[in-house]
């Protein structure tokens, strides 16, 4: 449940849906003003987008298993002129989150996929995926999740140690859905396909959506894709189907949040109530 915290400066109101994530959760924030001028949101010190939404403007800020805990900065901004007129600096503090540790097995033809003989086409399909993923959202579709993109078999959760053979290999930037090779992979809610592609290494066959507001979804190990790049999806939407291609022990949907490059999970994203 969202407990909002509300503070209040002339000539704007800002209120945070939490001040304090364990690493991993998302915070809403929603400025409300009467004031005309330019509206900014830093957090960190990196400049986050602000979606107009009715009379209010919406950002969603993320933290990863990554965020070291303590106190995050945020400003809010309204200039005029091109100067301040008025500034809010708040926070949220971050609190740290014990992640599990997970053995996995894999089978002999995916072993190759994690050892050097890779390593240039794996770093390779890498840095595409990550340029997408931090690339600034064009335009905005939706910023909260409607319905899951398939059962909700959990087998893999978010920030995961991952460990195979005795070395820990990563953790776990998704969710893993543990349903039968197949099954549709549905958008939970609109978005534009930014990336459907195949790959050998890691990602399989896979789909990344741009919700907007820096909001992005990812879809891992497809058999197959339903849709290709510039497509606008709506909620339920298929967007392919279940299968364990490239990094995956078996079949199973990986499903990957990020906000502004970071990656989130993708659990509490799905399962937060509506917070306005």
């Amino acid at each position: 449940m969202f407990s909002l915290i509300c503070l209040v400066a002339a000539p704007f109101e800002v209120r945070l849906s939490s001040d304090t994530l364990e690493q991993g959760e998302i915070c809403y924030l929603f400025v409300e003003t009467q004031e005309h001028g330019l509206l900014s949101l830093s957090y960190r010190g990196e400049p986050y987008p602000l979606i107009p939404l009715g009379d209010s403007f919406v950002a969603i800020i993320g933290t990863s298993y990554k965020t070291d805990p303590g106190r995050k900065p945020i400003r809010i901004k309204l200039s005029q002129g091109g100067s301040a007129k008025e500034v809010i600096d708040t926070a949220i503090q971050v609190v740290p989150t014990k992640f599990r540790k997970s053995v996995i097995t894999l089978p002999a033809s995916k072993k190759g996929t994690i050892d050097t003989t890779n390593e240039r086409r794996k770093q390779e399909e890498y840095k595409t995926v990550v340029e997408v993923i931090n690339a600034p959202s064009e335009e905005y579709y939706a910023i909260l999740p409607e319905i899951f993109p398939c059962p909700k078999k959990i087998s893999g959760t978010y920030g995961d140690e991952r460990w195979t053979g005795g070395r820990k290999l990563w953790h776990h930037s998704g969710l893993d859905f543990a349903v039968p090779e197949g099954t549709p992979v549905l958008a939970p809610c609109p978005g534009r396909v930014v990336m459907a592609r195949d790959t050998f290494i890691r990602q399989g066959s896979f789909v990344i959506l741009d919700h907007g507001a820096g909001l992005k979804s990812l879809y891992y190990h497809m058999s197959a894709r339903n849709v290709e790049d510039g497509d606008v999806v709506q909620t339920g939407d298929t967007l392919g189907f279940v299968g364990s291609t490239g990094l995956a022990t078996g079949p199973h949907l990986h499903m990957s949040v990020y906000i502004n490059g970071i990656a989130v999970d993708p659990l509490f994203w799905l399962e937060q109530k509506e917070p306005f």
